[in-house]
């Protein structure tokens, strides 16, 4: 049993999915993904259906909710979250359902989204898409900061976290920053290396954290022609 951790996919399902066969996923392993399953990437829809062919397969998968799920779901209920999403990947999102109405998505799609973790523990790490504002009374019930925050890793409250670490994505870091954070042994590790960026050397990968050694998997962006 493995436990594999990744980040902000952003729709790149041809890219996910290789990912999984580099890591041979099997169904008594575990990943995570700590959000940002869609937007900006070509097929936010495949994503999903990659998760969704997973999860019937009986493979298990836990998925934290991140701040472009969280703009999704805003966008049904308020014109200003809609056209923030717009401008932030959601018309990409909407093109790979083939429709430019989000009303027209499929509502098991819409649910899947709402039924998302705000964060998960599981073996001392407390894993969340963007950061933990550990100032608050109750940090893991300050959703925006779970989901937003950034610019926060120095800032953490060492007596809050104990001999806990923190795992997130939500920030584009360079492979050479998130594999010294493990090797630093840093209490926080970003583990987003901005897969969308395709014209900036360190990035474009998306990176999958194996728990169990803390060894790291680089797949390199395969959308639009890359390899």
């Amino acid at each position: 049993m493995s436990t594999y951790i990744i980040s902000d996919i952003h729709g790149c399902n041809l890219t996910f999915r290789k990912a999984l066969k580099t890591i041979k996923l099997k169904k008594q392993d575990t990943l995570v993904i700590l959000g940002d399953l869609i937007d900006r990437g070509f097929d936010s829809k495949g994503v999903i259906d990659t998760i969704f062919l997973l999860l019937e397969n009986q493979f298990n998968v836990i998925c934290v909710k991140g701040n472009h799920e969280q703009m999704f779901i805003e966008s049904f209920t308020d014109i200003t979250s809609k056209v923030n999403w717009m401008k932030n990947g959601g018309k990409d999102t909407l093109k790979s359902f083939l429709t430019s109405d989000i009303e027209r998505i499929p509502m098991k799609y819409v649910d899947f989204i709402k039924s998302m973790k705000t964060y998960y523990i599981l073996d001392g790490y407390i894993m969340v898409h963007a950061g933990i504002d550990m100032t608050v009374k109750e940090p893991l019930k300050d959703e925006k900061s779970l989901l937003w925050l950034r610019d926060w890793e120095e800032k953490y409250d060492a007596t809050w976290l104990g001999e806990r670490k923190v795992i997130h994505g939500h920030t584009p870091t360079t492979k050479m920053n998130i594999i010294n954070q493990v090797k630093e042994n840093k209490k926080i590790v970003c583990i987003d290396n901005g897969v969308f960026v395709n014209d900036k050397d360190e990035y474009g990968s998306l990176c999958i954290l194996k728990l169990d050694d803390l060894t790291f998997y680089f797949e390199k962006s395969i959308e639009n022609g890359n390899s």
